[in-house]
């Protein structure tokens, strides 16, 4: 029986954490050559193929940037076609002046903004579902924007 105890141990750990872990069902990050979000590129297109479920995801968007960008606010129109080509458009705002939250350090140089778009959003339909993320800066160029991801995770409800 104690060669069991041990072995039972490990087993409930390792499920008890993949339980916990918040299940990726989707990731994909756009780069943008010389730190710079240009004007040219402001409309990105994400296609992600989803398998329909009951189950919610949270809709997140994060935003590497490389030192302080040039503009303080940025909107963005973020828009989700379901594969029927129903549409949902949501305003959002990276407000880069926040001290702490939402950012996540990385290093001293480097920070990620992560803003959660949609906390619970459902996807019924399985099929290939369009994510366009739309800025409305006013500058031409926005330095300090090195990358952008869309990212698509279980919740628990």
């Amino acid at each position: 029986m104690r060669k069991k105890t041990p072995f039972f141990l490990l087993l409930l750990s390792l499920l008890i954490f993949t339980s916990c872990r918040k299940l990726v069902i989707f990731e994909e990050k756009v780069i943008f050559p010389n730190a710079n979000w240009t004007f040219e590129n402001k409309a990105l297109t994400f296609t992600a193929p989803i398998k329909g479920s009951d189950k919610p995801c949270a809709v997140i968007l994060e935003l590497e940037l490389n030192g302080i960008p040039n503009v303080e606010k940025m909107n963005v129109a973020f828009t989700v076609i379901s594969p029927k080509g129903a549409k949902a458009i949501k305003t959002i705002v990276f407000n880069f002046n926040t001290p702490q939250e939402p950012y996540i350090k990385k290093s001293t140089k480097e920070k990620i903004y992560r803003l959660t778009v949609y906390p619970k959003r459902f996807f019924t339909e399985t099929g290939d579902y369009t994510f366009e993320v739309n800025q409305f800066s006013n500058k031409a160029d926005n330095y300090g924007l090195q990358a952008l991801s869309l990212r698509l995770e279980r919740v628990k409800e």
